[in-house]
């Protein structure tokens, strides 16, 4: 199948840059808004993700502005004072800034409000990298799921939590956008699974183009599925070839299957209907599996189109 290759390479790229980390740092927590000495350590591992010990189950944003965190762009152990980390690390340069307007809400339906945010790093050449974080409450403690890159200056119009969902639109570079000109329009959803975060929806619309989306009518969230099941919807734009990339994850455990999805459409760029029979990975009854259908760009191999469903097996 011409082009496929590319797609499922590029997606097992992106899956493992979302999942994969690990180490040991020491986590400080900053006081309440009294302007008193951070007071709370905690030594942890992260696999996959840092742990902050909270005061009182409550995150504000002083101390969000000054804890320690995982840097996405270098993977390594930084410090935030008042929102900024500056520093040489391993040779690079490394500049940090926790852009403003922190997100509150409940990511993991424990009743604990959790937080996300955008953290920009730059490493001393012109690029901006902007990252999505959240820190979320986890028994006693809270935990830094693994950011997830968002471009290289976007530009972000909104970030919200929304029912347990983190929400964010914004403008990022397309393969011909000039770096200080992003122009295709992004609308992305993120949800947090098994200590990852992970974008369970996208959007993209490209300058002049149509919206690139897809719908999947079934099966639902939360469906109980044994041996195979059938995934229908459409697309108001069907894909290159008419070919989407299916990857079925366990989102504990990592990637199940990974493999070709056809959709059927008269012409190139027309509406996009499929209905397909998908065999089930063999895994023990009552785990949560993940089913996603991307739609890669063949330019960057980048996903420009997600939809998802978690189903429960039988």
């Amino acid at each position: 199948m011409k082009g496929s290759m590319g797609y499922f390479s590029a997606l097992v790229v992106v899956f493992i840059g979302v999942t994969a980390m690990s180490g040991c740092i020491t986590v400080n927590l900053g006081g309440e808004d009294t302007g008193q000495a951070p007071t709370e350590v905690v030594d942890v591992e992260l696999s996959p993700q840092a742990t902050i010990q909270p005061p009182q189950h409550v995150l504000t944003e002083k101390r969000l502005l000054n804890a320690d965190y995982l840097s996405p762009l270098l993977q390594t152990p930084i410090t935030l004072v008042d929102g900024k980390y500056s520093g040489v690390i391993d040779g690079t340069e490394l500049n940090v800034t926790l852009q403003p307007g922190i997100q509150y809400g409940d990511l993991n339906a424990d009743g604990i409000e959790d937080a996300a945010f955008l953290l920009a790093e730059n490493s001393g050449g012109t690029g901006v990298f902007v990252s999505l974080l959240v820190v979320y409450s986890q028994q006693e403690q809270y935990a830094q799921a693994a950011g997830v890159l968002i471009d290289d200056r976007p530009v972000i119009k909104r970030l919200l939590i929304e029912d347990g969902v983190v929400k964010l639109e914004g403008l990022v570079h397309g393969p011909n956008d000039p770096m200080v000109n992003p122009t295709t329009s992004i609308s992305a959803e993120y949800s947090l699974m098994g200590g990852r975060l992970v974008q369970t929806r996208l959007s993209s619309t490209f300058a002049g183009g149509g919206e690139h989306i897809i719908y999947i009518d079934s099966p639902a969230d939360g469906e109980l599925v044994s041996g195979s099941v059938s995934v229908t919807g459409s697309m108001p734009i069907g894909p290159f070839e008419n070919n989407l990339s299916l990857l079925i994850s366990d989102p504990m455990s990592g990637q199940l299957l990974h493999q070709g999805f056809m959709v059927q459409a008269e012409d190139m760029g027309a509406t996009a209907t499929f209905d397909n029979t998908v065999a089930l990975p063999a895994v023990p009854a009552g785990t949560r599996i993940l089913l996603v259908l991307s739609e890669l760009n063949m330019a960057d191999g980048r996903p420009m189109a997600v939809d998802s469903v978690q189903l429960i097996v039988e």
